[in-house]
């Protein structure tokens, strides 16, 4: 088909869905019109899976080494006048996106 599902990703939080997300490469770049024409597209599933010592790390593994690193990086951030850093790396812990974006309107007083 042309078009699977009109977005290059679209989230699956449904606990009865047993994959992450759905990716439609063709709509994450503008690409030129002869491809978004063509009747075909690739799509593909993502599906979560737990971590072990034998797979590469994605995200940040909270072990002694990583927690002593990150405080080291906090304490230089803290340092920064003119710089605010919030989010998923710079504070090294999971956020939604929306908690991402509420934390950084508190720091900035709005």
């Amino acid at each position: 088909m042309a078009n699977f599902q009109g977005a290059a990703v679209i989230n699956q939080p449904d606990k009865n869905v047993p994959f992450t997300r759905v990716i439609e490469h063709k709509h994450f770049e503008t690409y030129n019109k002869e491809l978004q024409e063509k009747q075909k597209t690739v799509v593909n599933k993502e599906f979560s899976e737990e971590w072990d010592e034998t797979k590469e790390g994605y995200y940040p593994v909270n072990d002694e080494k990583n927690n002593n690193l990150y405080k080291q990086y906090k304490e230089l951030a803290e340092k920064e006048k003119n710089a605010i850093f919030r989010g998923r790396l710079a504070e090294y812990r999971y956020y939604d996106m929306k908690d991402i974006i509420e934390n950084v309107f508190k720091v900035w007083g709005y």
